[in-house]
């Protein structure tokens, strides 16, 4: 239905009288209101809308029925002709009102004096008209108007109770709501309530009615290209500077904006109050505005305005008022940091730390300063968060660990640290904070001291470790330890001039009764470190691996390199573990690793093209052992033919059996072209090439070594009696010759042959078959060779027909030579059987039969 439909049903209800033309101008009026709620817009239907309501006021005119009339009449003064009204139309609305209202003409004039600002006779038209019942609902907008022209204009002059009175006034009519003259209503009381205490403007809003704030009312407006707060934020910030207590919840939900943006109104309100008083240095009331905006508001939940406060009190809270952010931080609750509180933030080409990490390091750092005991377990929580985000934050990870062992939490701190020793394991402090978790096993704890002695040569850092493995010792009875550990304590805190802890005495009083026997605790420590570092790795298996290389390094430091022979290669310093001070090429060792992954950005070809990201693994060795093996031993055997030999270098060019080409020194001038030989092999890389290197090199039988080398079913093609060589073909990539002066047999064209072989790539980066074996064979390879049955036709080259013999024929695709044709005298088309075999790069037919 459109609006043709409307203006049908109008010509139909002029030839009807009573209900039913009533009920036919209804009928067209549902359907224009259903019409104009879709398209409000849209001009025909603005006039079929708009005529229809004139036939039903001229209906209820004539049935004297003018409250109807008057219903309708307001309702036709809603349509919005956005300033382009038609003539036809205003001209029957202005005929109609006076027929609909007495009193239009009284009306009317009071609102030009209204207008013109004469506001008091105005106002007393319309009270002339309310006293004598004659103030019609129709004119209920207008009296509106003329209520808000005066109180707007005599405010100053009139008493607070007038005002409230006015606006009662106001409140009773029945004018449209939602509407401007309703928001204006509203902004007004706002106003007045900032100067009138006693004007409870929070109940007179709840009266107003939430519901009809408009969208200009609830979204900011733009004046000259410059943003004007919206009503319902000025709303907000006047509740909030009134201190006036509301619902935040119920009120949030009477608003039709989402609950967040609401918030905000008040929240940024409460912001610039901290902010102003932070500013002009009223502390005390500054601290107390934190604390109260908790109270009202850590519950409702995160937004931008929530995180801002906490960004403040992370700056405003700092040196002798630091410890007030721990319980700000708290009650603020962390679950309401957003996901941009976790993101840098970038100002002026600076680069800012993320908030949430911000805030929970100034928490960390204030803990440390603190020695009561508390649950932080809240704070546990965010920190989870925060390695879920940030994995390869190692420092966030060591503080949860921390703050496990000050909530007593041993077990998680534990398993922690243990994640911690794989990327810090030269850092003295993880193992001297692991070791506070180790309560009931004091050769644990020892070995976990002494590791942390070991990693580190700057003595100010290692009072308190000397002063805990004392006690550790003492506890042990081994006491001239324990004294060698404090007097190196002692030794320092002299050279330093620092006091000497009381903590130190009383360890001291129990250890300097022995006499000392022993200059140093190396030997402890080498006995104990393994107790830390076995527990430590203990959930990592043992990796055996071959020392490959000695070499030195720039700095002219001995470094040791390693292999598994395949996929694990790394190279440490000679001095760091004690068992590889005295190692030898070829050596069999253990090592427990860690599988550390890198990721990397990589240069796509195109440099328009995002960077290609990469995963390379790198192997931490954790602790290592000697093995009972032979040198060697754990490598693969590798079988390789001799292929050639550069006699200007005396190097050997092999082809193994998974076809790599190696290269070796020769030995003693004993290995040949053709020789086989069986080493140890694994896998160098060099730079980004993967070469693969031999050792224990030894020169074997044929019989031993032809085994290990690939085999298989190959055709012969093609063979060349004057030149002494048949063709071969294996598939299309591998194909050779075999000369008649290597091999005893001859083979026919399309014989099958049995062929041991190993491949290398040529300069041209095509693939070379160099035949180590070959024998005649019953195999067969169904790739290689077909039985066919199809009509041959004959072809002539440049379609010369005169030739006595076809030049070639196919069989379908198959290829048929011009000796065959010959060899059956075959000169037209004819059916055929014939076996074809595959030639490299196409199939050709060698045998025929006519049928």
């Amino acid at each position: 239905m459109d609006s043709k439909t409307v203006f049908e049903l109008r010509n139909e209800a002029k030839d009807l009288s009573g209900v039913e033309k009533l009920n036919k101008l209804n009928n067209a009026l549902g359907i224009a209101r259903k019409l104009y709620s879709d398209e409000p817009y849209d001009d025909w239907i603005q006039k079929a809308f708009a005529w229809v309501l004139i036939d039903l006021c001229k209906h209820y005119i004539t049935d004297n029925n003018l409250n109807q009339a008057g219903t309708c009449y307001r309702e036709l003064s809603t349509i919005d002709f956005q300033g382009y009204e038609d003539e036809i139309i205003e001209s029957q609305k202005n005929f109609l009102r006076p027929k609909i209202d007495t009193n239009y003409s009284e009306v009317h004039k009071a609102e030009e004096l209204s207008k013109n600002g004469k506001h008091k006779e105005a106002l007393a038209i319309c009270k002339k008209l309310i006293s004598q019942n004659q103030l019609s609902e129709l004119h209920h907008e207008s009296y509106g108007w003329i209520i808000y022209r005066y109180i707007k204009a005599e405010e100053s002059n009139l008493s607070s109770l007038g005002v409230r009175t006015f606006l009662r006034d106001y409140m009773n009519l029945k004018n449209e709501r939602p509407s401007m003259l309703h928001s204006m209503i509203l902004n007004f009381a706002l106003n007045y309530s900032k100067t009138h205490s006693d004007f409870k403007f929070y109940n007179f809003f709840l009266l107003w009615n939430p519901d009809n704030l408009r969208y200009e009312d609830l979204n900011d407006g733009y004046i000259d290209g410059k943003s004007i707060p919206s009503l319902i934020s000025r709303i907000c910030r006047e509740f909030v500077k009134s201190n006036t207590e509301i619902d935040l919840e119920e009120f949030s939900n009477k608003i039709d904006l989402d609950k967040e943006t609401v918030l905000d109104f008040f929240r940024e309100t409460i912001f610039w109050n901290i902010f102003n008083t932070h500013k002009e240095n009223r502390f005390a009331e500054l601290w107390n505005l934190f604390e109260q905006y908790n109270v009202n508001y850590s519950k409702q939940g995160q937004s931008k305005w929530h995180s801002e406060i906490l960004n403040l009190a992370e700056r405003f809270m700092k040196e002798n008022e630091e410890w007030r952010f721990i319980n700000f931080f708290k009650d603020w609750n962390p679950e309401n940091l957003r996901n941009q509180d976790w993101k840098e933030t970038k100002k002026d080409e600076n680069t800012y730390q993320p908030l949430a990490t911000k805030a929970l390091k100034k928490t960390f750092e204030i803990l440390k300063t603190q020695t009561s005991e508390q649950d932080l377990s809240w704070l546990i929580q965010a920190y989870e968060q925060a390695i879920k985000l940030f994995p390869d934050d190692e420092w966030l990870l060591r503080q949860k660990a921390l703050l496990h062992l000050r909530n007593n939490e041993l077990e998680l701190a534990i398993k922690i640290y243990k994640k911690l020793v794989l990327e810090l394991a030269e850092k003295h402090y993880v193992w001297q904070e692991f070791s506070d978790c180790i309560i009931s096993d004091n050769s644990l704890k020892i070995g976990m001291l002494s590791k942390a002695l070991k990693l580190e040569n700057n003595e100010d850092f290692l009072g308190d470790i000397h002063l805990n493995l004392a006690k550790a010792l003492i506890d042990e009875n081994l006491l001239e330890n324990a004294l060698i550990e404090l007097e190196a304590y002692k030794k320092h805190r002299e050279i330093k001039n620092w006091k000497l802890s009381s903590e130190f005495d009383e360890l001291y009083k129990k250890a300097n009764q022995v006499k000392l026997s022993i200059e140093d605790n190396k030997e402890l420590y080498k006995k104990y470190i393994p107790f830390a570092e076995t527990f430590a790795y203990d959930d990592f298996n043992w990796t055996e691996v071959v020392l490959t290389d000695k070499w030195k390094n720039k700095k002219g430091k001995e470094r040791l390199t390693f292999t598994n022979g395949e996929t694990i290669e790394f190279s440490i310093g000679k001095n760091r573990f004690e068992v590889l001070k005295q190692s030898e090429i070829g050596q069999i060792f253990k090592f427990k690793l860690h599988k550390q992954e890198i990721k990397k950005e990589v240069e796509r070809s195109f440099s328009w093209l995002s960077k290609n990201i990469i995963t390379e693994y790198k192997y931490i060795p954790l602790i290592a052992d000697k093995t009972e093996k032979q040198n060697w031993e754990i490598l693969n055997d590798t079988f390789a033919v001799v292929d050639y030999i550069n006699k200007g270098k005396n190097i050997i060019h092999a082809i193994t059996t998974d076809n790599k080409e190696v290269f070796f020194p020769q030995l003693n001038s004993e290995l040949q072209i053709g020789d086989f030989i069986r080493a140890k092999s694994y896998v160098k890389k060099v730079k980004d090439e993967k070469r693969t290197e031999l050792r224990q090199i030894q020169k074997i039988d044929k019989e031993v070594a032809i085994s290990k080398f690939q085999t298989q079913i190959a055709i012969v093609d093609g063979v060349n009696e004057q030149k002494q060589l048949f063709h071969f073909v294996i598939s299309s990539k591998l194909q050779g010759i075999v000369k008649y002066a290597d091999t005893n047999i001859r083979p026919k064209e399309g014989d099958f042959i049995k062929l041991s072989f190993g491949t290398k790539t040529g300069k041209d980066r095509k693939l070379r078959v160099k035949v180590l074996n070959i024998e005649p064979t019953e195999e067969v390879n169904p790739n290689l060779r077909k039985d066919i049955t199809g009509l041959l036709e004959v072809k002539y080259k440049n379609y010369n027909y005169d030739e006595e013999i076809p030049d070639f024929a196919f069989v379908g695709d198959y290829y048929v030579p011009k000796y065959l044709l010959q060899k059956h005298q075959i000169l037209v088309d004819c059916r055929v059987n014939a076996t074809a075999i595959y030639a490299g790069d196409k199939w050709k037919v060698t045998e025929i039969e006519v049928i």
